[in-house]
């Protein structure tokens, strides 16, 4: 927060009055736990709504919350149009593929609308199948879309900063116009400008990925089973142990605690076939205490992938943070939602309906195609065009930011 400015006045001459800067905006981050402080112990379900019941909704909270400087609290989405009144001037809401059939946010709008506070959207997605097709959305949630928009205090901004170029196109039709196509706001997790180059000379130096990070997909994933399986036998290297990171749904995280006795025998069924299906049901309990992973934080996350050569797997955050944390990753992408993401940060991916052949060690290599020049010219300009939409929805931005942003 900006102090008020003061001078000494000499006995001879009259006082000037000095204009009193303008106090930053109060910022209410729309998420319930900043933290969740020793999570170790904590029961299952309240880490599961912690996270909001995926992990990777983590990797732009997080990200979010380290970009704005203004003076923040942090609020759950049900908290009242009263409370978010009397606490902040401005509303931030970090998002996920909320534009879809699977949402509806009917009540939500209402109390946003209640509030009569401005709102800024940050990293709002579509989630169809494939950009050939236009999303469908519940009521509710097309009245939410609405009501963000029309908070928007100033006509020559947009208050809106979408994923990309499909999201911002699904809101043209929707008839919100103007929306800024950024990407994610978890590219700029990593403060330092010339990330490109760091990852690229880590990747550079191996004529092969040794360890490997996967981001596990979904049990009900049956079109990428084939691929998963694949994913993790190469994961299984005796010498380079990897790890098999695990996001959502509650299932997966289950058995990433060691929690199978509270999950539906059906889902763990599926989870042991999407999985190693050749290993007997006990062998299947051991294997995932000694490589299925979850995480609560983003630090440790980041420090984990650093210690594998490669990531690769359908999650794009789980992907996209080994970038962050300086290792290469690959996602492969199954809908517009992944495809969108990785467009718009630089992160290397493929169809998963292109892996017909073998995934092997050697293959996976020749399918990266990384120029870090490119990269951080691109990451460089994102920087550039999210300090404007942030300064122009008079947010302050961090520091970091502008240097990100000024190393073209």
């Amino acid at each position: 927060m900006l102090d008020e400015i003061t001078k000494d006045n000499t006995l001879d001459q009259p006082a000037l009055k000095m204009a009193e800067p303008s106090k930053p905006l109060r910022v209410a981050i729309l998420w319930k736990h900043p933290s969740l402080g020793l999570y170790s112990n904590s029961a299952f379900e309240d880490l599961y709504n912690g996270i909001g019941h995926n992990n990777g909704n983590l990797a732009f909270v997080h990200a979010i919350a380290s970009h704005i400087s203004n003076p923040v609290k942090f609020f759950g989405w049900s908290a009242s149009a009263e409370t978010l009144r009397d606490n902040a001037d401005i509303i931030v809401i970090p998002c996920a593929n909320q534009l879809g059939r699977h949402t509806d946010y009917g009540n939500m709008a209402d109390n946003l609308e209640k509030s009569g506070l401005p709102i800024v959207a940050i990293g709002l997605g579509a989630q169809a199948d494939s950009y050939d097709q236009d999303i469908q959305l519940t009521d509710g949630t097309y009245r939410w879309t609405q009501v963000i928009a029309r908070s928007n205090p100033s006509s020559s901004t947009s208050n809106i900063y979408t994923r990309g170029a499909f999201t911002s196109s699904q809101l043209d039709k929707l008839g919100t116009h103007g929306s800024v196509a950024g990407g994610c706001p978890s590219y700029f997790t990593n403060q330092e400008p010339g990330l490109g180059k760091k990852i690229h000379k880590q990747w550079s130096q191996l004529p092969l990925p040794r360890s490997i990070s996967v981001a596990a997909g979904h049990q009900a994933w049956v079109k990428t089973r084939n691929i998963e399986h694949q994913l993790i036998g190469l994961m299984m290297d005796p010498m380079y142990p990897g790890q098999y990171v695990v996001q959502s749904m509650g299932e997966m995280i289950r058995v990433s605690r060691g929690i199978f006795d509270d999950i539906d025998p059906h889902a763990l069924k599926e989870i042991h076939n999407h999985t190693v299906p050749h290993y007997s049901f006990e062998e299947f309990k051991a294997w995932c205490r000694n490589y299925v992973r979850s995480f609560y934080d983003v630090p440790a996350w980041m420090d984990t992938l650093r210690r594998h050569d490669f990531t690769i797997g359908s999650r794009y955050h789980g992907v996209a943070l080994a970038l962050q944390a300086e290792r290469m990753g690959l996602t492969v992408t199954i809908d517009s939602r992944t495809r969108e993401l990785c467009e718009n940060t630089g992160v290397p991916s493929v169809a998963a309906s292109d892996l017909t052949a073998p995934l092997t060690r050697s293959s996976l290599k020749k399918m990266i195609n990384f120029d870090p020049d490119a990269y951080d010219r691109h990451r460089s300009e994102a920087a550039s065009r999210y300090l404007d939409f942030l300064t122009a929805n008079r947010i302050q931005p961090a520091s970091f930011l502008h240097r990100i942003a000024a190393s073209k």
